[in-house]
């Protein structure tokens, strides 16, 4: 009788990424190790720098080892592509997958000397005018040196990129002249499970603890405080919110990791004379019961890679009104799950706004709209099963 043939084992997959903040693209590795086959796929974690570790425990208790190149800067990078090839000789993965611009770096880098194949997410459309013009605190020079070592790294050593939407596909080819035929497009998915369980706290508890009365209309949004969300296009609407609907409040959840950004909001805030109105929360964990709490959910971006929060704020099965820019058009059909309007526009924005607080019966509409949308396009389980058949393929086993 035929011996039967052994098993075969899963394939080590090495995750570097710059951090493990609470940014969209380690949200994203978190929900992509959740769902990994663990007879297909064994993972393991790389960070470039250790300050941040918002998702280090959830990743660990995932029996994910997570290790760290301790780089404090870009002046580390070198160091740091020596440490990862040092430990690539230890750990011997069957590929890297490289998240954001310093992970790539080092990740392609270390690879290509290791000999052990590449695949780089693409989170970001950071080489269109909006993305680039909003990096001129960093000097022109420097910004050309980061394209320039971007593009080369990607041309010597990235078997595949993987693109966040078909927007970012096409600047990636468009920006990097990176082949669109090796460019993958996967949506970022969404943990269905955070938005499918039962809520935690009700309404009045989550707005009794924040010290906000229960019977105002609650407007949020959830992203880190940068100019690229656009939330000082929300405060600027929200005089015109109060004159229909005085009661309004506007939350803003996220990463607060640009002080002095943070300081302009405020500045502005207290300027309009709306500072009982709006109010700055920093990050959290309890972001599921703050959806379920909503009322509208703004989303005012000037540039996106795809939004997850905006999806999973759709998920929720909230009222969204985004901007029509890039790729966040792919994520909303205007009118029919959400709203669109232009990007820093405050004047539609609260237009939109109060269109939804006017007409409960179409915010729940669209609310439910959201929901079935975000849940049918964007699930993790798909996502895993895809990105795992391109490790396949780019490891060789298919």
């Amino acid at each position: 009788m035929a011996r039967a043939s052994a098993k075969v084992r899963p394939l080590h997959v090495a995750h570097v990424i710059e951090a493990l903040g609470p940014g969209g693209a380690e949200r994203l590795l978190y929900t992509n190790l959740k769902h990994f086959d663990p007879a297909r796929v064994r993972s393991s974690v790389v960070t470039v720098y250790s300050r941040a570790t918002h998702w280090r425990e959830p990743i660990q208790q995932l029996g994910v080892e997570v290790f760290s190149l301790d780089c404090n800067g870009p002046r580390d990078f070198p160091r740091g592509v020596a440490r990862l090839r040092s430990w690539l000789g230890r750990e011997r993965p069957d590929l890297l997958h490289t998240h954001l611009w310093g992970a790539n770096v080092i990740g392609r880098a270390a690879g290509f000397l290791a000999g052990v194949p590449v695949v780089s997410s693409v989170h970001n459309p950071d080489y269109e005018p909006e993305a680039w013009n909003d990096g001129s605190q960093v000097s022109l020079r420097k910004r050309k040196a980061i394209k320039a070592i971007d593009r080369w790294t990607a041309r010597l050593a990235c078997d595949r990129m993987v693109a966040v939407s078909d927007y970012v596909r096409h600047s990636t080819h468009r920006r990097l002249g990176y082949p669109l035929q090796r460019t993958e497009l996967l949506y970022n998915p969404i943990d269905a499970e955070l938005f499918s369980a039962p809520a935690g706290r009700t309404r009045e508890e989550v707005l009794a603890e924040l010290g906000l009365p229960p019977d105002g209309p609650v407007l949020l949004n959830v992203a880190r405080t940068a100019p690229q969300k656009g939330f000082l296009y929300a405060i600027q609407a929200m005089p015109e919110v109060l004159r229909r609907h005085p009661r309004a409040r506007l939350l803003s959840v996220g990463a607060t990791t640009d002080p002095q950004w943070v300081e302009r909001l405020k500045a502005e805030i207290g300027a309009l004379g709306i500072a009982d109105k709006v109010h700055i929360l920093g990050a959290r964990r309890d972001v599921p019961d703050l959806l379920r709490a909503c009322d509208v959910f703004v989303f005012p971006s000037l540039y996106e890679g795809l939004g997850i929060a905006l999806i999973e704020a759709m998920a929720a099965g909230c009222a969204c009104v985004t901007t029509n820019t890039g790729p966040l058009p792919e994520v909303v059909q205007d009118g029919v799950d959400g709203l669109l309007v232009p990007p820093a526009d405050p004047s539609a924005l609260a237009a939109a706004v109060n269109a939804l607080l006017d007409d409960p019966a179409r915010r729940d509409a669209l609310g439910e709209a959201a929901r079935r949308s975000a849940l049918e396009r964007f699930r993790p389980q798909q996502a895993a099963d895809r990105l795992t058949e391109i490790y396949e393929s780019v490891a060789g086993k298919k």
